[in-house]
């Protein structure tokens, strides 16, 4: 296969050394591709000036005539994760389709071989982000949380099958995830979490996998949890509310020996109340403003802008409320002649339900609610 090297940074380095070391693979050209007029101000998409000396380099207008003369049988993709949906649109938009990507987690350790590389479906989108939740109750009654984890009566766990079967289908409507987050609730508490682990990971190779935790009940015997994410270089997502900092250490110190890669947000000692029981927002307002309007949430065959929609009726069974939305605030993932691009629309648009969300949200201490009260939820203007 003659190959064309679209690639930036640590992982460009990896793929070129792969591609120049394998017996089944000629390196044509190096693509260098880089938007904006520098002073700071330029996006690069792909450039391996320390490699120029071995392999021609070449624009992307140059690529796509080496490409559609059949000097260049494909094009492969490694550069920042977060990039590659827009830099996958800008080959094709050149008339390059067949395309390689070398998922961003080979930035680290993990041995790049054959099977390392995703062959893009073009006719498809990727989605660039979603949730799920492995369990929807939590160890720690965090008050106001936004997903209700605090206030949902006994226990509920997510359900195995009918994810496995959900990411099938996703596969069916995008080419990849950009990240996939399992959370809750606390996902430590689901004995099944490695499965829905490696399920992700099968599902989506090309994905920065996340469990999202607050990581107090981590041990170091949780063996088959800590394998799961070390073999499929899924972070350790870390949330630090303050009683997870004093645990910080031995956190990390459990992740290091197990070689988890583990990320730790910044200390978490305010949260934001936006809930308007009224429901007279304006929900093209409030969508704009919403910190999690990308928060794509996925729950047994159903996906929504985010998890609102679908978690509500937890707020609604505990203050005997009847907050809803509409009909088309949850799209079903197995809906007849549903495609990726239409899905996506869908993701970016206003929710019904919006209008139940304060532009303005009202900050507070975090702090753990033994009896919660249902205007720890509350907005400023409700």
């Amino acid at each position: 296969m003659k190959a064309a090297l679209f690639g930036k940074g640590i992982l460009g380095r990896r793929a070129y050394e792969y591609i120049t070391s394998s017996d089944g693979v000629e390196l044509v050209v190096i693509c260098k591709d880089i938007l904006g007029a520098g002073n700071g101000s330029s996006l690069v998409l792909s450039d391996l000036p320390d490699a120029a000396d071995e392999t021609a380099v070449v624009g992307l207008k140059e690529l796509s005539d080496l490409y559609s003369r059949g000097a260049v049988d494909a094009v492969v993709l490694a550069t920042d994760n977060e990039l590659a949906d827009f830099c996958v649109r800008r080959l094709k938009e050149s008339g390059i389709t067949d395309i390689a990507f070398l998922p961003s987690y080979y930035e680290e350790v993990y041995e790049v071989e054959d099977e390392s590389f995703v062959w893009i479906e073009t006719d498809k989108p990727r989605l660039p982000y979603l949730e799920y939740h492995i369990s929807f109750h939590c160890n720690l009654k965090c008050a106001g949380c936004t997903h209700f984890s605090n206030i949902i009566s006994g226990e509920r766990f997510g359900d195995l099958d009918h994810f496995c079967n959900d990411l099938m289908r996703l596969q069916e409507l995008f080419w990849g995830i950009g990240k996939i987050r399992l959370m809750g609730g606390e996902p430590l508490l689901n004995p099944e979490l490695p499965e829905f682990i490696y399920a992700s990971r099968a599902a989506f190779p090309d994905a920065d996998i996340r469990v999202v935790s607050n990581g107090l009940m981590l041990r170091g015997d949780m063996i088959q949890v800590l394998d799961a994410m070390r073999v499929t270089a899924t972070y350790f997502d870390v949330s630090m509310y303050p009683p997870t900092a004093s645990s910080i250490e031995r956190i990390a110190s459990i992740c290091s020996s197990h070689g988890v890669k583990l990320t730790v947000t910044p200390d978490i000692s305010d949260f934001t109340a936006g809930m308007n029981t009224h429901g007279c927002s304006d929900p093209v307002t409030t969508h704009r403003a919403c910190p999690a309007s990308h928060c794509a949430y996925l729950c047994d065959g159903l996906i929504s802008t985010c998890a609102m929609p679908q978690l509500i009726d937890i707020y609604n069974e505990k203050y005997g409320l009847d907050i809803s939305g509409s009909d088309s605030d949850v799209t079903d993932i197995y809906e007849e002649d549903l495609d990726g691009y239409a899905l996506l629309d869908r993701l970016k648009s206003p929710m019904d339900i919006c209008r139940y969300c304060d532009e303005r949200r009202r900050p507070y201490k975090w702090f753990v609610s033994t009896e919660p009260e249902a205007a720890e939820w509350i907005g400023v203007n409700s």
